[in-house]
């Protein structure tokens, strides 16, 4: 069809302009997405940063600070001054069972950044701590601002905890380079030295636990090698003696005796296989048991983590992780234990093959232990504290059972600096400093706290 005469052909040269009113729109939506390309470009940076706010852009809330809010209510004595012990039983009591059993667990989960499964873990289940593995570390900048941001997600301080021996058991390697391992150390010394050397950089990096120091008598197991001190208990009660007081000696670190009672004579790792231990009693006594004996009179023990092994002479049913002979026991009744006690992670084969993680986290709370690890998920987290809520209706566990454990896990927490106790006054007000208004602004300027 031909064109009217009357009607020119439009081109690009003889086509209509749009009104002002669309230029303008028009403007402003590139405008709008110039920005919005910025910010997200930034995006990442802002989130690796010691808080990490974008600011203008939605983040999950800093967490209330429990022993913040229940100072408040604790009675001032000042002719009889409040203990850890005692400041310790006053939070348990104000404490919902929810948030007792969140403290009874350490979680872990995968990435470098702070992942929706371990904002879960926090704001939903209140966890008492995280373990984590090199898979999680990157760079110095990027482990100092995940451990900052999972504090600050936290209700009540965490336990940072890594497995940092030297050797092949090195998180940092990337970071740090190559590490002797235990069976390298030569003397008390350097034993010393070396705890002294990974109290400061494990405290740089925001961690406040060391899976360490190894106390297992031998090197049989296919797992350990060159990770223990030696093949004699007075050897390995020397060495581990020197590595706890290096490493404890700042207040900043505390370390982690393991693998109680002793895999030094076994020769199955417990990551594939249940390991068995055959001694006669009187030599577990005198051979694996003697370093705990020895350091457990001599030494500021904090935390002792329990291995998965059986020992028919104990108990020829359950492995030492879930065995009340063992930990009620060996543990807290022969040899006086009264810290902390954890689970190796019950994910591994020599405990999943048989139990999944909810019931041998059962077993193992009712065995006496305080903190189980392996919960590599906010799934299993939530089956775990239903399984041992449905414990505690039938009877199986008490609350007064779960209370002694949290009180134990407190007061490790407030010797450690992590909640500072409250400050007493002539008057009835007591107050909390050190780990709620100051937070905030230290993770925003990029300082670590100072209770991490």
């Amino acid at each position: 069809m031909r064109s009217s005469p009357t009607t020119p052909k439009q081109t690009s040269k003889t086509r209509p302009r749009p009104p002002a009113r669309q230029w303008l729109l028009r403007l402003g939506l590139l405008l709008l997405f110039a920005i919005l390309g910025v910010r997200a470009g930034l995006a990442s940076t802002a989130l690796m940063s010691p808080g990490g706010a974008i600011v203008g852009w939605s983040q999950v809330p800093q967490a209330r600070c429990i022993p913040c809010e229940l100072s408040k209510s604790v009675p001032t004595n000042t002719a009889h001054p409040l203990t850890s012990s005692d400041y310790a039983a006053l939070l348990t009591q104000h404490l919902t069972l929810d948030q007792a059993l969140g403290q009874m667990m350490v979680g872990q989960f995968s990435g470098q950044d702070v992942t929706p499964d371990a904002i879960q873990m926090l704001t939903t289940y209140d966890l008492g701590g995280f373990i984590l593995y090199a898979a999680n570390i990157g760079s110095a900048s990027q482990i100092r601002a995940l451990n900052a941001q999972l504090q600050k997600l936290a209700s009540i301080p965490l336990l940072t905890s890594v497995d940092q021996e030297g050797g092949d058991v090195n998180r940092f390697l990337d970071l740090v380079g190559p590490l002797p391992d235990a069976a390298e150390l030569t003397d008390p010394q350097m034993a010393r030295a070396r705890g002294q050397q990974d109290a400061a950089l494990l405290h740089d990096y925001g961690f406040n636990v060391n899976l360490a120091p190894v106390v297992d008598v031998g090197r049989s197991n296919p797992q350990l090698g060159g990770r223990t001190f030696g093949t004699t208990p007075d050897r390995v009660t020397a060495m581990a003696s020197a590595y706890l007081e290096g490493l404890q000696g700042s207040g900043q670190v505390t370390g982690t005796l393991k693998h109680f009672p002793g895999l030094g004579d076994t020769n199955t790792d417990p990551h594939l296989a249940m390991p068995v231990l055959n001694r006669s009693l009187a030599d577990l006594e005198q051979i694996d048991l003697q370093p705990y004996r020895l350091m457990l009179k001599s030494e500021d023990v904090r935390a002792i983590m329990v291995s998965h092994e059986l020992i028919p002479a104990v108990d020829a049913q359950l492995p030492t992780s879930l065995s009340p002979a063992v930990i009620n026991g060996l543990l807290r009744g022969e040899l006086g234990y009264n810290g902390v006690v954890m689970s190796d992670s019950l994910y591994m084969d020599a405990i999943s093959a048989r139990w999944s993680v909810p019931d041998a986290a059962l077993l193992a709370i009712q065995a006496g232990t305080d903190i189980v690890t392996g919960l590599y998920s906010p799934q299993i987290v939530q089956q775990t504290i239903e399984t041992l809520k449905n414990a505690l209706t039938s009877g199986k566990l008490t609350r007064q059972r779960i209370d002694a454990s949290v009180q134990r896990i407190l007061t490790l927490k407030i010797r450690m600096g992590l909640i500072p106790l409250p400050q007493q006054t002539s008057g009835q007000q007591t107050t909390l400093t050190g780990y709620g208004s100051g937070l905030p602004d230290a993770l925003q300027i990029g300082r670590v706290p100072q209770w991490m």
